[in-house]
């Protein structure tokens, strides 16, 4: 009898010891995870990657970073070139019902620091081809949406004043980027993005491209409005040996590329633009000379009744060997000033403007 009731009870003991074991794999695994990332991270060249923790979320197929770190290990900068508290990577299940299997990545509130300096072990910019090997890696799938929700500097330590140009509340959203039938109606990846230049402007950008196109093959369309020019006047000392007094900035730009060619244009515009006061600007005879002769020119040439300096600058060829058309740059600028006014917006050549992004274009 008592032989019997052991033999009923077996079953429940190796489904309690089943159930602690996936209790204690459960506790464990967010370690691992981490210790995963973590060791990821640091295989990037001349960068050492760090996460605080990760937690696990099985129910949607997730799971997120915590409080990311990217530093640069060679040469010396101040400034990570990547930090966030929070990195979110899940199953995209609107994609799941249409019977593709695909990931979704949402960055948020996000620091990137892009830093400019004389050498090159001092500076940090782009991504590029380990960055992304190192990204598919952290999640096995492939990744269709990507959304990033925070802010990018441009930074310049070796200049005086120092440099730091910043675009805040950036929202970006990228679908298609597995370039699926099943998700699109067309082959191609769209990225919206926008953000506030300067923590004062607005911008918006719009991509279409092909993410598995051997070379760079995309449009861009992109404009920015509503910049005023002082805030900008730590870039301008610094690079151009120039300070604004008043004024504003609106920049459109496209750009279209194909099989690793491409041709576009910035057009530049500027509004109610003041450069030199003899009042704070003659401290420095040099300066002072500088100032005064590029204010003039600006003031001359310029379309008078709507008080607005600009031009448009075309530009063309490959990404290793681009070229700006100089000279036609310059005769736009008396072309805006004596013939037809440049906008700096795409609405003069496009129908409509640039949509708003939505954030929570996902699932």
């Amino acid at each position: 009898m008592k032989r019997q009731l052991h033999w009923y009870r077996a079953p429940f003991y190796v489904g309690l010891f089943i159930l602690i074991m996936l209790v204690i794999l459960r506790a464990l695994l967010p370690f691992w995870v981490r210790d995963y990332v973590n060791r990821k991270l640091s295989e990037i060249p001349e960068y050492r990657g760090h996460v605080s923790a990760v937690t696990l979320h099985l129910w949607r197929g997730a799971y997120q970073i915590h409080y990311v770190d990217i530093v640069k290990t060679t040469g010396h900068v101040p400034v990570p070139f990547f930090s966030a508290p929070l990195v979110d990577l899940s199953l995209q299940w609107r994609a799941l019902f249409d019977g593709a299997v695909v990931g979704q990545l949402d960055i948020f509130r996000p620091q990137m620091n892009l830093v400019n300096a004389p050498a090159k072990a001092n500076s940090q910019v782009g991504i590029d081809k380990p960055w992304t090997e190192k990204i598919k890696q952290l999640f096995p799938l492939k990744f269709n949406r990507f959304g990033v929700h925070g802010e990018i500097h441009y930074r310049d330590f070796h200049k005086n004043p120092k440099v730091d140009v910043i675009v805040d509340r950036v929202q970006m959203v990228a679908t298609n980027l597995t370039n699926s039938k099943k998700l699109s109606k067309t082959m191609v990846a769209e990225i919206q993005i926008e953000g506030r230049p300067l923590r004062t402007g607005d911008s918006r950008s719009q991509i279409a491209l092909d993410p598995y196109a051997r070379k760079p093959t995309f449009t861009y369309r992109g404009e920015a409005r509503d910049i005023p020019l002082v805030k900008l006047n730590d870039f301008a000392k610094a690079y151009a040996g120039i300070t604004f007094e008043t004024g504003t900035l609106r920049i459109a730009s496209e750009l279209t590329s194909k099989n690793g060619t491409f041709t576009g244009y910035v057009e530049p515009v500027f509004d109610h633009m003041s450069i030199f006061n003899p009042a704070h600007d003659s401290d420095n005879p040099v300066d002072f000379v500088w100032q005064g002769i590029v204010g003039g020119l600006t003031r001359i040439i310029r379309n008078q009744p709507k008080d607005r300096f600009g031009t448009r600058a075309p530009m063309s060829g490959s990404f290793d060997d681009p070229k700006a058309a100089v000279m036609t740059t310059i005769l736009n600028v008396f072309r805006n000033a004596f013939i037809q006014v440049f906008t700096g917006s795409l609405s003069e050549h496009k129908e409509q403007n640039l949509p708003k992004v939505n954030p929570d274009k996902s699932d």
